[in-house]
């Protein structure tokens, strides 16, 4: 299956969306640079690299520093579903502030730069700077919000709107709210998060790049298209 590269092409948005915001990217950076004080470390996962795994031990969280994440839940037959993704200055592993396992397996979607703590460095954090911990503890119950609404839109409705509902979703995850453009996965990807077939969403993309919904933009050498938005909300509310 092929895999994204590092993207060269995805704006950094203020990289406190996630944490506070009203906050500045300037605060992101002493954010990062607070918990490496408390012991935490970066590290590079490569595209298709296996963060953590389903049922292993949650001794430490992670924070998205750059790249892209997603989350699998394994089926009684075996197969894999996408049930999240992570983006920029989110989030992962937040099972270990429960002292529960981790509940799904994390994978790099493509090279992924993260910072991780362990759950001794996060006891120093929450002594040491509450509000920040707290921070952490608002940030589970964004991934609970997230996780909601990817059940409902990706699950309800024809498969053509559920499609778009999931480009414009991606679009606004990569680029922010106001996105005009969007970095697709890949069709067996996309797949697994509607639970549905390659080809259905092969043939619906191919529908949208022939009205012109979506189209490719020449000057980006990774899957970049510019999107139509007003076309696509019409398609995702079908």
């Amino acid at each position: 299956m092929p895999t994204r590269k590092k993207k060269s092409t995805r704006l950094r948005r203020s990289a406190m969306h996630g944490l506070n915001g009203d906050a500045k990217e300037g605060d992101f950076e002493a954010f990062v640079s607070a918990i490496i004080d408390k012991g935490a470390r970066k590290k590079v996962f490569t595209a298709r690299e296996v963060i953590y795994r389903e049922g292993d031990q949650a001794d430490k969280v992670f924070m998205i520093l750059d790249g892209m994440a997603k989350l699998l839940s394994y089926l009684p037959n075996g197969r894999a579903r996408i049930v999240r993704l992570h983006s920029l200055n989110h989030w992962l592993g937040l099972e270990a502030l429960l002292d529960q396992p981790y509940e799904h397996t994390a994978i790099a979607v493509e090279d992924v730069e993260m910072v991780y703590v362990s759950m001794n460095d996060l006891h120093l954090l929450e002594r040491d700077n509450p509000r920040q911990y707290c921070e952490l503890l608002k940030q589970g119950y964004r991934n609970l919000a997230l996780a909601d609404r990817c059940l409902a839109d990706f699950s309800t409705g024809g498969i053509r709107s559920r499609v778009a509902r999931l480009v414009d979703f991606l679009a606004k995850l990569e680029y922010g709210e106001a996105a005009n453009r969007v970095e697709l996965l890949t069709v067996h990807e996309m797949a697994d998060m509607l639970g549905v077939t390659p080809e259905s969403v092969s043939r619906i993309l191919a529908e949208f790049k022939r009205n012109d919904i979506l189209h490719r933009m020449s000057d980006h050498l990774d899957e970049v298209y510019e999107i139509k938005a007003e076309q696509l909300q019409h398609e995702a509310r079908q």
